[in-house]
C-alpha cells in the first residue's frame, strides 16, 4: 500500500516539525482549518502555497495526488464543482512522532447532484508537517460513498439498495 510507504518514509524525513503546543504547531494548524473552512476555487489558489509542501502526497480516498501543483489542479476543479463546501474542525489529536489527525465534519452542496441541499459527511484527516510547517503528507479517512456517490443519480440508488442489505 502507497500510503504506508510514504508514511515510513515521512517518519524518517520528517521528524516531529515542531513542539507540541507551540506557536508554530498553532499556526500549521489554522492555517489548514482556514484552508478548508471555506472551500473555493479563489481560496485554493490564494492558499494552497501556504498550506502545503511543494512535494506534498495527498491522498482524498477518490485519488492520489503527489506535488502541489497537481494539488493545486485537483483541488481547483474539486472546489468549482461545488456551489459551497466547509469543513468544520470538530479536534484534533497528535502523537509524539509528529503526527496529526484531524477529525472533521464537511457540509457541501453539489451543483449538479441534489442542487441547494446540503449534504454532510464526518472524516479524519492524518497529517505530517515539514519543518516549515507545510502539509507534507495528508490521507484522509471518509465515507465517500456517503459525502459523495449517494448523490449521484443511479449509482446513488445502487448504494443505497446494497447498504440496506447489508
Amino acid at each position: 500500500m502507497e500510503y504506508l510507504s510514504i508514511l515510513e518514509q515521512a517518519k524518517r524525513d520528517l521528524p516531529q516539525a515542531f513542539p507540541r503546543g507551540s506557536a508554530a504547531e498553532t499556526d500549521a494548524l489554522t492555517r489548514f482549518a482556514a484552508f478548508f473552512s471555506d472551500f473555493s476555487p479563489n481560496k485554493v489558489e490564494k492558499l494552497v502555497d501556504a498550506t502545503y509542501a511543494p512535494d506534498v502526497w495527498f491522498n482524498d480516498t477518490l485519488k492520489t495526488i503527489r506535488g502541489r501543483d497537481a494539488l493545486r489542479a485537483y483541488l481547483a476543479h474539486s472546489a468549482s464543482a461545488v456551489q459551497s463546501c466547509r469543513v468544520d474542525i470538530l479536534d484534533t489529536l497528535s502523537n509524539e512522532a509528529g503526527d496529526y489527525f484531524v477529525r472533521w465534519r464537511m457540509v457541501i452542496r453539489f451543483k449538479r447532484f441534489k442542487p441547494n441541499e446540503d449534504t454532510e459527511t464526518i472524516g479524519i484527516s492524518h497529517l505530517r508537517f515539514n519543518r516549515d510547517g507545510l502539509v507534507a503528507l495528508h490521507q484522509d479517512y471518509w465515507d465517500s460513498t456517503q459525502g459523495l456517490f449517494e448523490h449521484v443519480p443511479i449509482l446513488g440508488m445502487g448504494i443505497r439498495a446494497i447498504k440496506r442489505r447489508v
